[in-house]
């Protein structure tokens, strides 16, 4: 009867284990809401981001590309360096007449996060993040307090976000800069039917300040779902907008600030 016990005692052991090694390989499940989990000291990470958004008035598309360098430093600290790239092609009008006008932009941003509380240890799971972002037509600072839990094959999170942009500009000859600031709650829910196949929903509520006041406002809402293969994970995400609050310009769309719907995959790889 011992024996039995020990073994059946090491197989729960290894079942467990098997599943720590999936959930390591993946420490994100959703691609617009963060999660508390950080990477282990001295585990490395490479992800690739790519959004497209689209719909406006006009023709409008915009590529959006970060290719993110993480790093496990230990005490539940991580460190991340990206290297960003933005393309738009939108219509420009020159005297009543369109076209077509491209903009690319280069940027690098450095993140910090320190994971506080652990989802599944403590009632929640809770984590402070850090960005900083330059560019050479912007900089900005942003900070992120991260919420969430691991309820069985459920999981929540939550993520309140602010971001202050800084973008120079002439005005009668003399520099002046101009701040936006941005204010976002992100919940996020996925059902895990596997340690490696999760679907996904997420929303994001975006507004953005002007001189203290609420310029734009609106709301996102989608599906996606994460796919995990040993050190390689996969996270898809089609994100519209279903309501706008401030800026409304096409039935009850904020289609000014916003597109009407992003698309989002991120994948990623760890060594």
């Amino acid at each position: 009867m011992n024996a039995n016990n020990t073994i059946k005692r090491c197989l729960v052991f290894v079942v467990a284990l098997s599943g720590i090694m999936v959930t390591q390989a993946q420490d994100r499940l959703f691609t617009y809401t963060y999660q508390s989990t950080v990477l282990n000291k001295g585990q490395r990470e490479l992800e690739s981001w790519n959004t497209i958004r689209t719909g406006r008035e006009d023709f409008y598309v915009r590529y959006d590309n970060r290719t993110e360098y993480e790093i496990g430093l230990g005490s539940n600290l991580q460190t991340a360096f990206y290297l960003n790239f933005s393309s738009k092609t939108s219509t420009m009008m020159d005297d009543s007449i369109k076209s077509l006008s491209t903009e690319n932009e280069f940027g690098f941003s450095n993140e910090w996060k320190l994971k506080l509380l652990d989802p599944v240890a403590h009632p929640v799971g809770l984590a402070l993040y850090a960005e900083v972002g330059i560019a050479s037509n912007e900089f900005d600072l942003e900070g992120k307090l991260i919420l969430d839990k691991k309820i069985g094959n459920l999981t929540i999170a939550f993520n309140g976000v602010y971001e202050h942009e800084f973008a120079p500009y002439y005005k009668n000859n003399e520099l002046e800069w101009n701040t936006e600031q941005k204010l976002d709650g992100l919940l996020a829910f996925a059902w895990s039917f596997s340690p490696r196949f999760h679907l996904t929903q997420e929303n994001t509520f975006k507004n953005v300040f002007l001189d203290g006041n609420i310029a734009h406002s609106a709301l996102y809402s989608g599906l996606g779902f994460s796919y995990t293969l040993d050190k390689f994970w996969l996270n898809f995400t089609v994100l519209p907008q279903v309501a706008s609050f401030k800026g409304s310009t096409n039935s009850g769309l904020n289609l000014n600030e916003y597109e009407k719907v992003q698309f989002r995959l991120l994948f990623s790889y760890m060594f």
